[in-house]
């Protein structure tokens, strides 16, 4: 573990010693329900031995608090940005961990083996950053969120707004390879230094007695981005009625129709015999 935290610090040193500031920052991750334990370690010995070794003060948010509309936990770490970022890489390792059998979640109820949703969260960072710090993410008409993917190569979103006053937060989604999420995260927290935090409102992390609308964790673009927080199976659409079916009587009256066409010596532009099709209309009613 002493190991692997040191690698980390070394690898993101080169990117923060150019513009390195040793004010105390604050993020805030998403954690799926998979990862934790293995974050936390037994008794707690992984993140205690993690914080002694990268300076940061880490905490999570209880088993069964969880995120609005998720089943993952929030963890809040604060410290330097070289902190910030040994931590979240660390996180970020763990996450990529999809089991592979079945686990227990912290919910107490099993979890199937590798699905398309677990392999596809792996590849991603949720962070939660107020409106002010998500502003600066996207720059003017977008230009700095452009750039952050450019250099990075990863492809980051941000979700709505939520209306209302609660909580002005919204989740930003870092996906791609671990190397090119490292740079996107790398920039996020750069940007955040322009944004120092106001007060303790932002540093929350139970949100189990929140009241009204919360950042969905979700993209926008997503399709649960309106809120939704697992997929719904729209109905089938109902079949159209069937046409009403041709009676006796009306197979009569085209029979005679055509008849009479035929007599005057009218094409019905058919391309066949009207007399022949009133012989058979009628030979099938009797």
């Amino acid at each position: 573990m002493q190991m692997q935290v040191k690698k980390l610090r070394r690898h993101h040193h080169v990117f923060l010693d150019a513009s390195r500031d040793d004010s105390e920052l604050f993020l805030k991750v998403l954690i799926p329900s998979y990862a934790a334990g293995s974050i936390i370690g037994k008794g707690g010995q992984t993140i205690v031995q993690l914080q002694r070794e990268t300076g940061a003060t880490i905490k999570l948010s209880k088993s069964k608090d969880f995120y609005p509309g998720t089943t993952e936990r929030v963890c809040l770490v604060q410290g330097t940005a070289e902190a910030l970022m040994s931590v979240h890489n660390f996180i970020a390792e763990k996450v990529r961990e999809v089991p592979q059998g079945a686990t227990k979640s912290d919910l107490g109820v099993l979890i199937p083996a590798q699905n398309n949703i677990s392999a596809e969260r792996a590849k991603q960072a949720k962070l939660i950053v107020p409106n002010t710090t998500a502003g600066l993410i996207i720059g003017k008409g977008g230009a700095t969120v452009r750039s952050i993917m450019e250099e990075s190569g990863a492809w980051v979103q941000l979700s709505q707004k939520p209306a209302g006053p609660n909580l002005q937060e919204r989740v930003v989604t870092v996906s791609g390879e671990p190397n090119q999420v490292q740079r996107a995260i790398r920039n996020i927290i750069h940007k955040a230094r322009e944004d120092p935090p106001q007060g303790t409102a932002h540093l929350n992390i139970s949100y189990i007695n929140s009241q009204g609308p919360v950042a969905n964790s979700n993209p926008t673009g997503s399709p649960y981005a309106g809120g939704s927080a697992e997929p719904t199976i729209a109905p089938f659409p109902t079949a159209p009625p069937a046409p009403p079916a041709i009676s006796g009587g009306d197979l009569l009256a085209i029979s005679t129709a055509l008849n009479t066409l035929a007599s005057y010596g009218y094409s019905t532009g058919l391309g066949f015999n009207p007399l022949s099709v009133a012989s058979i209309l009628q030979q099938s009613v009797f």
